[in-house]
């Protein structure tokens, strides 16, 4: 075994597995705790591995612990724009604004803070209205889109004037300036994408499928050998939702993901459609 633990770090390890064992419905502070256990390897005094830990201590898989501890990682970064995820799965989603949103400057993630809010409809009802923040947060796609153009209009790019209309470098700008051309950029782009997403929802209905004949079909004629593909089943809200996924088995990495579904067939079938493109 590797050295023992100093008191302070026993101390903190007794606490963060409390969080564990009292929050495991509660991705956030499950996922905080696991990777802090993992980053300072407090498992060490009792187990050589920290996948000998989750599965001795908690009955837990690595890619189970490690998409908590993703997940509680987005939540981490979609906390300062208003957005709080309510299960794992749905923090996940936002994998891929959340990933944009670290490249941001401090400035420019307070841009797409102030994009988000914009975006999120209120209830003008009640006294408190002004202070509510809702979660009925954007889309993950459309937050991404937002961290996509403030992330893309920097110093050196030439934008139209928001009022004269003419080309001007976008640093000459004024700050409520620069904000409206990035509203209008983000707008843009935000209807471009829900056209495209409504064109794929009136398009005509796929050939039908035996879901369970694609899986080994598609496993043996298009997966490499270092892949796999999963169906994973797991509560939401209280329910079971079913998400097929395809994953690189060396390193865990979920390379395709289809949306969570209520049944195991609507979960591959919504993989392969993805897949399609």
């Amino acid at each position: 075994m590797s050295s023992p633990l100093q008191p302070h770090e026993t101390e903190r390890l007794r606490a963060l597995e409390q969080t564990v064992r009292e929050g495991l419905r509660d991705f956030r502070r499950t996922g905080q705790a696991l990777s802090e256990i993992r980053d300072n390897d407090f498992f060490r005094p009792a187990h050589e591995t920290f996948e000998a830990y989750l599965q001795e201590r908690w009955n837990l898989t690595p890619p189970q612990a490690e998409r908590l501890m993703e997940a509680a990682a987005v939540a981490q970064v979609l906390e300062p724009l208003g957005i709080e995820p309510k299960s794992e799965v749905q923090a996940r989603s936002f994998r891929a604004a959340a990933r944009l949103v670290t490249e941001l400057e401090p400035e420019q993630q307070r841009v797409v803070a102030r994009l988000v809010e914009g975006a999120a409809p209120r209830d003008p009802q009640g006294p408190e209205a002004e202070d509510s923040v809702p979660w009925e947060a954007p889309p993950a796609a459309e937050v991404r889109i937002m961290a996509s153009v403030v992330k893309k209009l920097g110093a050196d790019s030439t934008v139209h004037h928001p009022d004269s209309g003419d080309e001007v470098p976008f640093d000459s700008l004024s700050p409520g300036e620069r904000f409206e051309v990035i509203r209008t950029h983000v707008d843009q782009k935000t209807q471009a994408y829900r056209e495209k997403q409504e064109a794929k929802a009136s398009a005509p209905p796929p050939e039908n499928i035996n879901w369970a004949d694609w899986c080994l079909n598609h496993t043996g004629q298009s997966l490499g050998p270092a892949q796999r593909l999963e169906i994973v089943v797991e509560p939401v809200g209280g329910a079971p939702r079913a998400v097929a996924r395809i994953v690189d088995s060396s390193t865990g990495e979920v390379l395709a993901e289809g949306p969570a579904a209520v049944t195991l067939k609507k979960a591959v079938l919504s993989l392969a459609a993805q897949l399609r493109g």
